[in-house]
């Protein structure tokens, strides 16, 4: 019998990828109906010679691309409330004389 109720799974993150990886770039591509391929990839602007550099590649079935496409939606939807009452609660700005 199914149930709405989440299920609890225990993650496991191995040591090497404990601090993740950073990325300010990503390329989305497709080869086939059943996967998509998603680049994270890291550029160095003002290098002298910047080489874009992928840090991570995933490759996702398509069903599994919408659930998480909403599950990012509402974490930026609450960063961004977060976002707002905090410049909401902040000082003015002190006015130079």
């Amino acid at each position: 019998m199914a149930t709405d109720e989440p299920t609890s799974v225990e993650v496991v993150v191995p040591p090497e990828h404990d601090t993740g990886v950073y990325a300010n770039f990503a390329a989305v591509s497709s080869q086939s109906p059943h996967d998509v391929t998603l680049d994270f990839i890291q550029m160095v602007p003002g290098s002298p010679a910047p080489r874009p550099i992928v840090v991570a590649r995933l490759k996702l079935s398509p069903t599994f691309l919408m659930p998480l496409m909403q599950v990012l939606s509402g974490h930026l939807a609450k960063h961004e409330e977060l976002q707002r009452l905090a410049d909401e609660q902040a000082p003015p700005p002190e006015e130079e004389s």
